[in-house]
């Protein structure tokens, strides 16, 4: 495995240790971006579907961080019929993300996903993210919750490949068959709830991280047990063994220390022998959207 620092970068140069913006409201987008700043993190992981990517863009501009000095990445919520929720067309996905610009007070961002293949258009919907990039209004794009069957669909129409997909990753849900065809066809991987298997993930009231609870309390006792062994807290254990996979990592907080706490992956390796231990945790499980009642892998409409 290649070394891991603090100044590790991927195949599309975005900093493997992000900071996310998920269940933050305006405010918190802004304060906690901030910190995340001062605290050294130079990847900033936003989306249309957070609703407070005017409070991240304050925080960027207030920084004095010139452009280049920071990766962001964004996504576009597609819609879906099911919800209720209008999807999205090829000229809709291209006003989208410049709406999206003006609140994050930028000229591009360096990543834009898909946020899930929710919608029937999604393939004019990658036709859009294709035009967006060409435009220089993203430098990079990729897709987020898609399977081999879904990207499989975008090759076929004769479309870009992704350069990235971010997917919920930790060891209770390592979809090696998935991590292995996007290595295979070079594709960023980018873990998001790297922290789902701990007892305290979400448990704020209605962020629905009791779902599913019981399903991880076997791997728990594990993950308490080699963070111990290592000396480290179990966050930072499965962050570094998301980072040892070779994949991107994205952490959230609010709090200054856990803040600083989370980038700080560099100082120790988790040995072969424990990451073994923890890749044999796997279930396929997946938690971030139990709450929704859906798998967004497997809620893609045909087309």
């Amino acid at each position: 495995m290649k070394a891991l620092t603090k100044d590790s970068r991927n195949e599309i140069n975005m900093p493997l240790v992000g900071f996310g913006t998920y269940q933050l409201s305006t405010k918190e987008a802004e304060t906690s971006v901030t910190e995340a700043l001062k605290a050294g993190y130079r990847h900033i992981d936003s989306a249309e579907g957070y609703q407070n990517e005017e409070g991240t863009g304050r925080a960027l501009k207030a920084s004095g961080l010139s452009r280049d000095d920071f990766f962001i990445t964004t996504k576009l919520f597609p819609g879906n019929k099911q919800w209720d929720a209008p999807e999205k067309t090829y000229e809709q996905t291209v006003e989208t993300l410049k709406k999206q610009l003006a609140d994050l007070q930028l000229d591009h961002v360096d990543l834009y996903l898909i946020h899930a293949p929710l919608a029937e258009l999604r393939l004019e919907q990658w036709k859009a993210l294709v035009e967006l990039k060409k435009l220089g209004l993203t430098k990079h794009i990729g897709v987020s919750n898609y399977d081999e069957t879904r990207i499989h669909e975008l090759l076929s129409a004769g479309l870009p490949k992704p350069e990235a997909n971010q997917i919920e990753f930790h060891p209770i849900n390592t979809q090696p068959g998935l991590s292995k065809f996007m290595s295979e066809h070079s594709m960023a991987p980018i873990a998001y709830s790297s922290l789902a298997p701990l007892a305290n993930w979400r448990m704020a009231e209605g962020q629905g991280g009791e779902v599913l609870a019981e399903k991880k309390q076997e791997a728990q006792g594990v993950i308490t047990e080699v963070a111990h062994e290592l000396n480290v807290t179990e966050a930072k254990l499965l962050l570094r063994w998301g980072l040892q996979h070779g994949y991107a990592i994205l952490t959230r907080s609010t709090k200054p220390e856990r803040i600083q706490e989370n980038i700080d992956l560099f100082d120790f390796e988790i040995p072969q022998s424990h990451m073994d231990r923890l890749d044999q945790l796997n279930q396929d499980q997946p938690f971030a959207w139990a709450a929704h009642g859906l798998n967004p892998m497997e809620a893609a409409p045909a087309l």
